[in-house]
């Protein structure tokens, strides 16, 4: 059972991967390049994603389980940030503000929203992007919050406004009275939210790949700081995510969507907050490439043990 997993869920990963391929070619032909994908992220973060979201709630089933499953799934993505931001206080405290702070954003911080929300689709359906969103949604009132104290050196102060003001928490926020509500939306406002909403995982990844691109592999690979942060983003925190996830009962489609956002690498966009708040931009980019890339091995693995742990 669990090589049919690792094998089902390889497969998803490899196709996202294969779809990043084409932002890395069309980047290196000078087709689509990176400073256009920078762009195109303001459209997906700002209108794309928040209209899946809100069309995943919209859509979603009603029942005492999902109901059930959005409390415990905003438990859960809280506990995992909160778990990865008390494990990041132990590491590289012998560094300046500004280099322990890029490692801990990328630490903290998984690539949710542009590849653990596509892999849950993939492999879970609706019912992962419906606890996928809310994890993206306490991704964000962390991003913007305790993740820019981080990546500012300490230097930005926490805005408390962001908690709530932010594209994935507002989109979260409409969507959950319309899963209570379970309106039934007329066909020509639901059928485009449901076209827009699918554009998210293919642009994702192809921006992804814009990324990747414009990476340094030579010194993705040759700083041993970039290992350390990989293993505790992809196989400690996930790893003791799963065995307390399954200590307090979390079981089913909302532990593997939980475990998919908790395994996903570090955020894309650590380069684009270094850059913003004066930090190693390039230091960033190595960062999410070398885990993004170590993640094609450790993803499978992580994810298919929690749907055999189920």
């Amino acid at each position: 059972m669990f090589l049919d997993n690792l094998k089902t869920i390889a497969v998803q990963v490899l196709i996202l991967y294969l779809i990043a391929g084409i932002g890395f070619i069309t980047d290196k032909t000078g087709i689509f390049k990176q400073k256009d994908g920078k762009r195109l992220i303001d459209l997906l973060f700002n209108v794309i994603l928040p209209i899946a979201i809100i069309h995943t709630f919209m859509t979603m089933e009603y029942s005492a389980e999902h109901v059930k499953g959005i409390f415990i799934a905003f438990l859960c993505a809280f506990a995992t940030h909160i778990f990865g931001a008390l494990v990041s206080m132990l590491t590289f405290r012998k560094r300046s503000l500004k280099e322990r702070g890029i490692y801990h954003y990328a630490m903290i911080l998984s690539n949710a929203a542009f590849l653990a929300l596509p892999l849950a689709k993939s492999v879970i359906g609706s019912e992962g992007i419906f606890y996928c969103s809310v994890y993206v949604a306490v991704f964000n009132m962390v991003a913007f919050t305790l993740g820019i104290y981080e990546i500012s050196g300490h230097e930005a102060k926490i805005n408390l406004k962001k908690l709530i003001l932010n594209p994935g928490t507002i989109s979260v926020i409409i969507g959950l009275p319309l899963f209570f509500m379970h309106l039934d939306m007329p066909y020509f406002i639901e059928y485009p939210m449901e076209i827009v909403g699918n554009c998210n995982s293919p642009l994702a990844m192809i921006v992804f790949g814009t990324f990747l691109a414009n990476s340094s592999f030579k010194n993705m690979f040759a700083k041993k700081e970039i290992y350390v942060v990989s293993f505790f983003r992809l196989v400690f925190i996930p790893l003791c995510m799963l065995g307390i996830f399954r200590l307090f009962g979390v079981r089913g489609n909302l532990l593997v969507s939980m475990i998919i956002s908790a395994s996903a690498p570090s955020a894309t966009n650590t380069a684009m907050y270094a850059a913003r708040y004066g930090n190693d931009s390039a230091l960033g980019s190595e960062i999410a490439a070398q885990s993004s890339v170590l993640s094609i091995a450790t993803m499978p693995v992580i994810v298919a043990l929690a749907s055999v742990v189920n």
